[in-house]
Formats: structure tokens, sequence, C-alpha cells
């Protein structure tokens, strides 16, 4: 994410967050610290992500899109959505 940040010619950063057991056990409070730097380095980037779980899962939806949104990530409900909104970014900055 730091290296992609660094290059000019990146609009838009998209991941997904993937919750339950075998996963990271708190994937926000890791993923945290490197989007603020992500901030830092490129504060017009666009960082959107959709997450894979639910509120039953360890990590808890609600808990990690909450995190993710306070440090300036646009969550959506499902990768399809999150892909269209980077479309849709990625035609607007090439007019």
């Amino acid at each position: 994410m730091i290296a992609e940040a660094q290059d000019q010619e990146v609009a838009v950063m998209l991941f997904d967050v993937v919750l339950g057991y075998g996963a990271h056990p708190d994937p926000a409070a890791e993923l945290a610290p490197v989007i603020n730097q992500v901030r830092h380095i490129s504060p017009q980037l666009s960082m959107i992500c959709s997450i894979t779980g639910t509120e039953q899962d360890p990590q808890n939806k609600s808990h990690v899109q909450k995190a993710l949104q306070e440090a300036g990530v646009i969550v959506l409900t499902s990768n399809a959505a999150a892909c269209e909104l980077v479309a849709k970014i990625i035609s607007l900055k090439n007019l």
C-alpha cells in the first residue's frame, strides 16, 4: 500500500478485507497505521474496500467497518459495489 501510494499515477486503492476463522484476528488494527501512512503520503488518494464477513465472525464486521471508515476508507457492501465506485472515480479523473 505504501509503495502504491508513492506512485503519482495511482488515483484509487481498492482492497478487500476478509473476516472469519483463519483471517487476521484484528484486521482493522493491522491496516489502520498503514492507511494513516498512505493518507500522509497521498491525501488525494481514494481508498475503497469491501468487507467479507458477518457480525458473528470473531472480528465483528461492524467493528472492522467503523475502524476503517474512521481511518478514511470508503467501505462498500460488496466487492462489486466497490469496483463500480472505483470505475466511476477513474472515469472522472480521466476527464
